[in-house]
C-alpha cells in the first residue's frame, strides 16, 4: 500500500488557519512581555540615577545636584556648550550614560542634534548638551535647588543658573520626590520658540502648584511634564531616600489644600507619609 505523501488543500488550509490563531494570542503575549521587559529597565535606570543623585549629595556636604550650571569658558567636555547639567554632573557616580534613556523614551526633536546625528549619539557636536537637556527622566529642581543670577548670560538669553539645596531640611525625604518620567512635549523650543510636539524627555520636572489647569492632557503641562511611558496614569519615581516606586499622578498631589506647600509636600519634603 502506497503511503499519501504531503497535505491536501483542505488540510494545508486547516493548518493555516491554526498558525494563524495561535499568532494572533501569542503576538500579543510577546507585546507585552517586551514592554514589561522596557518598563524593568526602566525602572532599573531610575533606581540608578536616584542613587547617583545621593552619591553626589554625599560628595558635596548633602546638598543636592543642580539642574545645571553653566560656564561658556569651561569647556572640558565640548558638546555641553557650557552647560553642565545634572546627567552629566552625575556621570562619574554613573559611569553609564545609557541610565539617563528610557528604552521607550525613542522620540527626538531637531533642536536636539547638530543636524546629522540625534540627541544621544556621541558623535554629535552637541551630544552632552542634548543629553542634558533632555533625558528620560527630570529632576524636582524648585524644590531641590535655587536660582541664581549669572553675570553672563546663556545662549538661551537666561542669565542664571542653578545651585543644589541642602537635603538635611528635608523632614521627610522618603516621601520626596527626586526623579520621575519626564517630557518636554508642549514647551516651546527655547532656540525657536516653536512648541515641542514630540513626547522626548525633559530635565526637569514641576510641582503641582505650578501645573497648568488652563490646559489638558496630553498637553504634558498639565501635570508638571510627568511623562508615563508604560502607563500614561503612573510613572516611575525615585524618592530622596534612595527608593523607586511606580506611582499614580494624581498621587503625587495634594488635591485638599490651603497653601502651596500643602499642595506641594511630596516635593518639598513636608509630607507626613
Amino acid at each position: 500500500m502506497n503511503k499519501r505523501q504531503g497535505f491536501t488543500l483542505i488540510e494545508l488550509l486547516v493548518v493555516i488557519a491554526i498558525i494563524a490563531i495561535l499568532a494572533a494570542i501569542l503576538f500579543p503575549v510577546f507585546a507585552q512581555a517586551k514592554l514589561a521587559a522596557k518598563k524593568s529597565v526602566s525602572i532599573s535606570n531610575v533606581k540608578q540615577v536616584t542613587l547617583g543623585g545621593l552619591l553626589y549629595a554625599g560628595d558635596y556636604d548633602d546638598v543636592s545636584v543642580p539642574l545645571y550650571w553653566f560656564d561658556p569658558n569651561e569647556l572640558q567636555l565640548p558638546s555641553t556648550q557650557g552647560f553642565y547639567y545634572w546627567s552629566v554632573l552625575l556621570l562619574p557616580y554613573t559611569k553609564n550614560e545609557k541610565i539617563f534613556l528610557c528604552p521607550q523614551d525613542t522620540m527626538d526633536d531637531p533642536f536636539l542634534g547638530d543636524g546629522t546625528h540625534g540627541r544621544f549619539d556621541p558623535a554629535s557636536t552637541i551630544h552632552y548638551y542634548a543629553m542634558g537637556v533632555a533625558p528620560s527622566y527630570g529632576l524636582n529642581y524648585r524644590y531641590l535647588n535655587t536660582q541664581v543670577n549669572d553675570a553672563v548670560p546663556g545662549p538661551s538669553g537666561l542669565p542664571f543658573h542653578y545651585e543644589g539645596n541642602s537635603l538635611t531640611a528635608l523632614a521627610n525625604p522618603a516621601s520626596t520626590i527626586q526623579f520621575a518620567e519626564a517630557t518636554i512635549k508642549d514647551k516651546a523650543n527655547p532656540n525657536t520658540g516653536q512648541v515641542v510636539t514630540s513626547t522626548v524627555g525633559y530635565s526637569r520636572i514641576e510641582p503641582p502648584s505650578r501645573w497648568m489647569t488652563s490646559v489638558a492632557y496630553p498637553d504634558a503641562r498639565s501635570q508638571g511634564q510627568l511623562w508615563g511611558r508604560f502607563d500614561p496614569k503612573k510613572v516611575i519615581v525615585g524618592w530622596l531616600d534612595g527608593h523607586v516606586k511606580y506611582t499614580a499622578i494624581n498621587q503625587l498631589k495634594v488635591n485638599t489644600w490651603t497653601t502651596v506647600e500643602e499642595q506641594d509636600q511630596f516635593w518639598n519634603g513636608t509630607a507626613s507619609k
